[in-house]
Order: C-alpha cells, then structure tokens, then sequence
C-alpha cells in the first residue's frame, strides 16, 4: 500500500514559492480507505482526551497499516517536496482529527505546535462547504510553545490573531476527500471554516538536528531512550565521556523563574505533558551548551573549569540522561 499518490518533484517549486501546497487527489486511494476504517472503528477507543478541544474537534493517534512502507515513504516524500534533510527527518505527531457536528464554524486561527515545522494534511471526509484557510504571507513568527492554545493565551493586543489577521491575506482552500495540504504548520496561522463533521489525518514532521518529538510519536524515539538507557548501564565514566548529548526527543522547556520578592532566581526542566523537575546552577549550563556535536566529557569539563568539580557535574549530567532531559545521539 501506497501513501501518496503523487510525484513530490513536481510540487517542490511551488511549495517553496508559495509557503504551501494544495495537491488534489494526492492521497491513495487504497490507504485513504484504510484512514476511512480506523477512523471508523477506533476513534472512539483511542480518542486522546488530553488534546480534544471541545465542541471543536476530537483526536486520535494514528497507527500505520503495516503493509506501507513507514516511515520511508512519508519521510522520502516530504523531505523531497519540502527542501528538508532527509537524514533528520522526525515524525513529531500523527493523529486523526474529528469535527464535532457542533463544531465553531469559523474559529480562532491557531499556529501548531513547536515541532511542526511541516504539517501534513490528508482530507478524509471533507463535508461540502468546508474549507482550510492559511494565512502564509503575514505574522509568520514561529510558535514557540508545544501547543496552539498556550500561544494564543500568549498574545496580547495587536498580536492576537482576532486582530492580527483582520488586515492580513487569507488563502481559501476548498479541499474535496482525497486531497493533501502541507503547509509550515508552526509558523502559519490556520483555521478550519465550517469544519463540523470534518474529518481529517494531520501529520506534523521536523528536520531540527535535535530530533524533536515531545508526544513521543515517532517510533524512533523510544528507541533512542532506550539506547540512552543501555549505555548508562553498560559503559564506564570514560565511555560516557565519549558520547556525544542531545537534548531529549520529548523535552518540552527548560526555564528559568524569578521570585517576587527577592529576586531568587530557579531552573526547572519539563518533559511534554509531566511536572517540571529543578536543575541545578551547572545543570542548567548543560542544557544550554548540548547542540548536538559537543560529547558529554568537553561539557563537563567546560563547567568543571568554572569552579563545579568534575565528578560532581559529570553526575548531575548522568541525572539528565536517567530523566530522558538529555540523550545520547545515535
């Protein structure tokens, strides 16, 4: 079974000159039929009640037939249509998406979370008259947060979106069952219009070189924390040392808080969905120095020289990497 049904060569210049891309027809039709089933049969037994919006939209995790070539196919197309790095391609979120019948019909704009650096939209059922409308060339400042309603509460005055798009050019796509709509998901502000009864499937992907999935939905990346986990166990200080840190596939922020009164300033890390934990002073440099090249033993060291001894950072590091705030990059 294929995916798509389309050659991703051919809309690779218009993606890249217009922010986005309509494809009619693009879906296969044979999948799309399977997408119509699992939406039928399972929605209800694996709706996520933590992202459901209601009276908006109910959500599903997706799972993949297993006769497509997954993650292959998907990765191999949107990286070629896209312009993104095939070899860091992440999956960061596959859900079926499900308009309630009293549905708003026509919502706040929203932008997609953080790592959706392209969203993937497959029209499953589309009733007549509904529409996704993009707003690609105005207030493309990414969404910095790791949902759309923590940016929307964000916003204040002239940056909400209730005021912010009332001057900018909105693209109206009149999508029909079958069709595939990829567009930059966290930069662009985007509604559904007249979206009740809608159903659709949105994958989300990134090619950050920090592999980043903090729904945990990419099949890899509970592979990388097991691998993470492996070499903390099997490997000595030195071993350690060698390795080069990543920030974990599921973190989700690191912050920094001022008290009211006497200005004492904390450090505190989250993964997506569970409670911050505290970082210590040399902690909170580890988080900031990790980009991905640099191996654990160069970052202790770094902060050891700044008065922090060695074995007591290269500890703290080790905490990091058990909480799954840092992993190791393979």
């Amino acid at each position: 079974m294929k995916i798509f049904s389309l050659d991703p060569q051919e809309y690779r210049e218009r993606y890249a000159e217009d922010g986005y891309v309509h494809i009619r027809g693009g879906m296969d039709p044979e999948f799309r039929g399977y997408v119509c089933e699992f939406a039928d049969k399972q929605l209800r037994a694996t709706k996520l009640d933590r992202f459901a919006i209601r009276g908006k939209k109910e959500q599903s995790l997706f799972e993949f037939p297993d006769d497509v070539d997954y993650p292959n196919e998907l990765f191999d197309c949107v990286a070629t249509l896209c312009g993104l790095d095939r070899r860091r391609m992440t999956l960061s979120e596959r859900h079926i998406q499900a308009y309630e019948p009293n549905a708003d019909p026509d919502p706040v704009a929203h932008k997609d979370r953080y790592p959706s650096q392209v969203s993937v939209g497959f029209s499953v059922t589309i009733p007549e008259g509904s529409s996704l409308v993009l707003y690609p060339y105005d207030h493309r400042e990414i969404n910095p947060f790791n949902s759309a309603a923590a940016l929307n509460r964000h916003l204040q005055g002239d940056a909400h979106p209730t005021v912010a798009l009332k001057t900018a050019r909105e693209v109206v796509l009149h999508d029909e069952t079958g069709d595939i709509v990829m567009f930059p998901g966290s930069t662009t502000w985007h509604l559904r219009r007249r979206a009740a009864n809608t159903i659709n499937l949105y994958l989300k992907l990134n090619d950050f070189d920090f592999d980043c999935d903090p729904l945990g939905e990419d099949a890899a990346t509970p592979e990388r924390r097991e691998r993470t986990l492996s070499a903390i166990a099997d490997g000595g200080r030195e071993t350690l040392d060698e390795q080069v840190a990543v920030h974990g596939r599921r973190l989700d922020y690191v912050g920094r808080q001022h008290a009211r009164e006497e200005r004492h300033e904390s450090h505190h890390a989250a993964l997506y969905g569970e409670e911050p934990f505290g970082l210590t002073m040399a902690q909170a440099k580890l988080m900031r120095l990790v980009d991905g090249r640099r191996t654990i033993g160069s970052l202790v060291a770094e902060i050891g020289a700044n008065g922090v001894p060695e074995q007591e950072v290269r500890a703290q590091a080790l905490a990091l990497l058990e909480r799954g705030a840092l992993d190791i990059a393979g």
